[in-house]
């Protein structure tokens, strides 16, 4: 009987632990990579990756809306478990753990159609009649970041607001251009300013990877451990290289 009891607690060990594992990860409406169907449900680039990433780990997803700024001040607290599209940085290393590489990254410029100024380096900037739309919680790269720290004459070139906020003041003209990577301006491009309006400036602002960032407060090794493993699995199988490219595919139609 005593073993009988050990076999069948033994058995369903692994249950009760898939069924306790339960993560809140970000999102918010910014597609590609995240944004709510008809229904509520969340679908997107981003999205599926995690949605793959949690199946083969046997684990449920709680999906949080929240700003990225107050994201990354709820990781650090474990107030929320997963951050996706993550920028491996030394400050973020201190209270996050990373997965990945999730996806190749390339901050990029959209710009209207009929522009044609020239872009080599990111001094050129200086030299600009306008501003540049950016977001002041996304990461452009260690050097822009220096610059935007260190050279006035370069941050005065750039205006901090939110996505919708940008691309309405690039649609009016108010704006040379607006920052994204190169997943979203592709979606834009197609899907959301005008058509046939705008295109893709030349210059690549930045090009690095991002990762799954989960929270060192609230996941625990083994729990990492078990992710490590997931990722590890599909990715070798090619799982988050056909979700990419459908999305590319979708956005270049």
């Amino acid at each position: 009987m005593y073993r009988y009891l050990l076999g069948l607690c033994i058995c369903l060990f692994p249950l009760i632990s898939y069924a306790t594992c339960n993560l809140s990860v970000r999102v918010t409406e910014y597609p590609p990579q995240y944004y709510q169907d008809s229904s509520g449900e969340w679908q997107g680039l981003a999205v599926e990756m995690t949605r793959a990433l949690f199946k083969q780990a046997k684990c449920e997803i709680t999906f949080v809306d929240v700003p990225w700024k107050r994201a990354l001040f709820l990781l650090k607290r474990g107030g929320i478990d997963l951050l996706l599209n993550m920028t491996v940085t030394a400050p973020r290393e201190k209270y996050a753990d990373f997965i990945g590489p999730m996806l190749d990254e390339t901050q990029v410029l959209t710009v209207a159609k009929n522009s044609h100024f020239k872009i080599d380096k990111l001094d050129d900037i200086k030299l600009l009649s306008k501003r540049i739309g950016i977001d002041r919680a996304v990461f452009y790269g260690p050097e822009f970041a220096d610059k935007m720290n260190t050279d006035f004459y370069f941050s005065d070139k750039f205006e901090y607001a939110d996505n919708k906020s940008n691309m309405a003041k690039l649609s009016a003209g108010r704006v040379l251009g607006i920052m994204s990577n190169q997943y979203t301006a592709a979606y834009r491009i197609r899907h959301v300013l005008a058509k046939g309006q705008f295109k893709l400036h030349p210059f690549y602002f930045n090009q690095t990877f991002v990762y799954f960032g989960f929270s060192k407060k609230s996941v625990s090794k083994e729990m990492l451990a078990r992710f490590q493993r997931a990722y590890d699995v599909i990715n070798m199988n090619g799982v988050f290289l056909e979700i990419q490219t459908k999305y590319q595919q979708l956005n270049h139609k």
